[in-house]
């Protein structure tokens, strides 16, 4: 009896063409669902892993505080703008240790050129920098801080001792070494030794 009743069962769906083709959707759902269903904790563990690992990226490159900023500069400028002739050289490379290469290459250009250093080691050129304000002025989306600064250049190449207002920026980021000066932004491009003086 069983046996008859299953056998009408099965002629009744193959001949009924929609209720085939619900048993086949059923059929099919129940196997992709099943498969999507265990998949789902681990794209779910996934996501949840990928948002527990935002924040210690973030940790590992910590935005920079204004201040520390500002205070990293004014420090960093004391071997950066050293003219003296006796120290000059080993504080130039002093200040490129906390500078980026790109950094690095821009300071080069704008304030420590061969021809400055040279003359500044041969005594050709007498030189100082006084700041008269190193300030935080902007906070950049990616934790970086621009720190202004102004002062005044003193220059004597043997002539008249020339002062030269001085305007640059400088970016300040955190890696993992610590803060490093990573771009420069000279407003005032004229270099110590060049023509112009």
């Amino acid at each position: 009896m069983l046996y008859e009743l299953c056998r009408a069962l099965v002629q009744k769906i193959f001949q009924d063409k929609i209720i085939l083709g619900l048993i086949i959707v059923l059929v099919l759902g129940f196997f992709i669902g099943g498969l999507s269903s265990r998949n789902e904790p681990a794209v779910a563990n996934k996501a949840v892993r990928s948002d527990d690992q935002a924040p210690s990226v973030e940790a590992k490159e910590p935005k920079v505080e204004p201040s520390l900023a500002a205070d990293f500069v004014r420090w960093w400028l004391n071997g950066a703008m050293d003219f003296a002739p006796a120290t000059a050289q080993e504080s130039h490379q002093l200040a490129f240790a906390w500078m980026t290469p790109d950094a690095q290459s821009a300071f080069q250009t704008y304030f420590w050129t061969p021809e400055t250093a040279s003359a500044v080691a041969n005594g050709q050129l007498v030189a100082s920098f006084h700041p008269t304000s190193v300030l935080s002025e902007a906070i950049n989306p990616d934790g970086s801080v621009v720190v202004g600064v102004a002062g005044t250049l003193v220059v004597d190449s043997g002539a008249q001792p020339v002062l030269h207002q001085m305007t640059a920026d400088f970016l300040v980021v955190r890696n993992q070494d610590g803060l490093r000066v990573a771009g420069i932004n000279n407003r005032l491009v004229p270099q110590p030794g060049s023509s112009i003086y």
